[in-house]
């Protein structure tokens, strides 16, 4: 080799290098900013909620939830699925990105229109008059979604995590302010779709201002077929997302009725509020990361792997100490006459365990532009998930627990297999990245089994949940920090050196 060529594949490495680098500040200041703002979001979302409750009635959020029914719908797909386009293709310059936003905003406008028109029907439907007014107002968020699409894809195609982050949190502040003040006035009903249609124009206002960026008349849409195409396979995608993941409530209510849907309800919210908060942390961080990476499978695969033992270290001991202590959990919570959620919160335990140990799956198939596998593997869950579901239904709800945890394997197992293939990860990689939580759990799992018999029989549920989390926490820690301590040492450094940076 040359000496010039030397210094140019020295040159390459060194950007390769710095680019690395760059990324992984990106990632950890990502998710720093979004923690931040997301459980400062909470406290202050929960205090208003909380407040509200004591001044509004259970008649106006059972109202909202009537004319959120065709507005949720609606805003499947309300963007054409552009918000995930724009993130993944990097190819498209701003006027193009001008065009689509354009677009986009004339569907919104269309929709607005559809749901003003059919909102009294829907208001003679439920035999509620006031939900003509309600769904008219609610369908305004259409609008401001539209035009959030644009810039807030640039900013995350940017990396600005802080700035997503400042906005997020300001819409919750004023979210929450405008909740609080009219539910004090008496506005009634209405105050639940102010406070959210508030929140809206503030976060539409910042992001505009952030990235600023205005849209075009859709012409010319010819020369933009590929993104249009990948907006579709994105609306047929969560369609059917939405069928496969309403199954199981459906299901229920159908087969074994609204007893035995409350049942469930309260077994997945603790099954999974938790490790929810802790997915969101990296999900939302994850569609900038790696469509930065798309072109680089090295990059993605140490991504994919580094951010898959991240996020199992925290949820797998979530997953399995609510299993190991259901029954006291449920006791403490809810009280004893709530007997019926113990069974099939343990089983949606290990459900939420499988889905998280393939969370990242999709993101692999969406930010690499796989966006029609994606929409045929969406579809495959569409068919196999709701099927399972209902046969699981003919027997009790810990049934269809049990068939999520059977159907939803068999149903991701193919885009497990795409994304492993995509990013050229070998099979062992991906099992020794979930090893460790998994062998701590199981110590954890055994210490915790072994101490239940030995405490007080008479023990308040409360303080037992207490000595049982405390025994499971303290052993998961241990097994890590005897057996994989260089794993998780890995993570710390990361973290570490991409702070300092």
């Amino acid at each position: 080799m040359t000496a010039k060529g030397a210094s140019q594949s020295t040159i390459r490495l060194n950007w390769v290098v710095m680019a690395a680098e760059n990324l992984d500040r990106s990632l950890v200041s990502g998710i720093g900013w979004t923690a931040l703002s997301r459980w400062l979001s909470q406290i202050v979302s929960w205090a208003a909620t909380l407040y509200a409750a004591r001044h509004l009635k259970p008649g106006d959020y059972g109202l909202v939830s009537m004319a959120m029914l065709p507005i949720g719908l609606v805003r499947l797909i309300e963007d054409f699925g552009f918000d995930t386009v724009l993130v993944q293709n990097r190819q498209l310059d701003r006027q193009a990105i001008a065009r689509l936003g354009g677009l986009v905003l004339i569907v919104a406008l269309l929709l607005t229109a559809g749901l003003a028109i059919v909102a009294p029907a829907v208001a003679r439907f439920f035999a509620e008059p006031l939900l003509t007014t309600l769904i008219m107002l609610g369908s305004t968020m259409i609008l401001f979604d539209a035009i959030q699409v644009v810039p807030r894809a640039l900013l995350q195609r940017e990396l600005r995590y802080r700035t997503l982050a400042f906005i997020y949190l300001a819409q919750v502040i004023v979210t929450s302010a405008v909740l609080v003040l009219a539910a004090r006035g008496g506005v009634g009903a209405p105050t639940l779709i102010l406070n959210n249609i508030s929140g809206a124009l503030i976060a539409t206002i910042l992001l505009v201002l952030a990235a600023p960026l205005l849209p075009r008349w859709p012409r010319g849409l010819r020369a933009l077929r590929d993104p249009l195409l990948q907006g579709w396979r994105m609306i047929v995608s969560r369609g059917a997302w939405y069928g496969y993941s309403s199954a199981d409530s459906t299901a229920i209510g159908r087969f074994l009725g609204k007893d035995a849907l409350g049942h469930y309800s309260f077994a997945v919210t603790f099954s999974n509020t938790a490790v929810q908060e802790v997915t969101a942390l990296v999900t939302r961080v994850v569609p900038g990361i790696f469509s930065s990476a798309q072109k680089d499978p090295a990059a993605l695969r140490r991504y994919f792997l580094l951010l898959t033992e991240a996020i199992a270290y925290i949820a797998f001991p979530m997953c399995a100490g609510v299993a190991l202590t259901a029954d006291v959990l449920v006791a403490a919570a809810l009280g004893p006459q709530w007997g019926d959620v113990v069974d099939p919160l343990r089983v949606l335990c290990l459900y939420v365990a499988i889905t998280v140990a393939q969370i990242l799956v999709s993101h692999v198939l969406l930010w690499t532009g796989r966006f029609r596998a994606n929409m045929w593997l969406s579809l495959f869950a569409c068919l196999v998930i709701p099927i399972a579901v209902v046969i699981g239904a003919q027997f009790s709800i810990t049934g269809v627990a049990w068939a999520l945890a059977i159907g939803f394997p068999i149903a991701s197992l193919p885009g497990a297999v795409l994304a492993v293939r995509a990013i050229q990860l070998p099979w062992q990689d991906y099992g020794r990245a979930l090893l460790p939580p998994t062998v701590a759990c199981a110590a954890m799992a055994a210490v915790v089994l072994l101490v239940r018999p030995y405490l007080p029989p008479g023990m308040e549920p409360l303080k037992s949940l207490g000595l049982q989390a405390l025994a499971g926490a303290t052993t998961y820690i241990v097994a890590l920090a005897v057996v994989y301590r260089d794993r998780v040492r890995v993570l710390y450094d990361l973290i570490r050196s991409a702070g300092a940076s």
